[in-house]
């Protein structure tokens, strides 16, 4: 049983961490930014960090940053105001996971954030089994179309108990 548990929580921090992250992988989206006009560029800097994003997500080594497993793609809308909404796969059962509700703040300088988010894990017969919470720093591109992210997470069992940390970085294209 412990041994299940532990297999769950383990997949369940995989999941998580390649949810916010890939400061080493390129979003095929991120190309567009030369192609706005400067009418555009100038538009999204001045909106900064609000608005919808594609994420790539890289769950990594805290100790030497290397790479855990493939990025994972997910979706991130930060709301005028401070909240934030988050969506990544947890794998073949979207049920497993809740989406992330947190909020934001700007941080010193025009390109510079902060977030917290949460999300809850579910077993497969829909029970209540651990939750997450990343932070993360983030930096919007000088054009307000992309963003690069470092993100530490921690994982708490069903009685809010700290059992596992991790790291991910990431990268944000703007939806458009």
């Amino acid at each position: 049983m412990k041994n299940k548990f532990m297999q769950t929580i383990g997949g369940t921090f995989l999941a998580l961490l390649m949810l916010f992250a890939g400061t080493q992988i390129f979003v095929s989206g991120q190309e567009s930014e030369t192609n706005n006009s400067p009418e555009e560029q100038s538009e999204h800097a001045r909106q900064g960090i609000v608005g919808a994003w594609r994420t790539a997500i890289t769950q990594r080594n805290c100790q030497t940053g290397l790479p855990l497993a493939p990025a994972s793609r997910g979706l991130l809308t930060f709301n005028e105001g401070g909240t934030l909404a988050e969506y990544n796969s947890p794998g073949p059962n979207p049920a497993l996971r809740s989406p992330g509700h947190g909020v934001w703040e700007q941080g010193h300088g025009s390109h510079n954030y902060s977030s917290v988010f949460m999300i809850n894990r579910y077993d497969a017969s829909g029970v209540f089994i651990s939750s997450q919470k990343v932070r993360a720093a983030l930096e919007l591109s000088a054009n307000g179309n992309g963003f690069t992210t470092n993100a530490a997470v921690e994982i708490f069992d069903a009685n809010d108990n700290l059992i596992s940390t991790g790291c991910a970085t990431g990268v944000g294209t703007r939806i458009e």
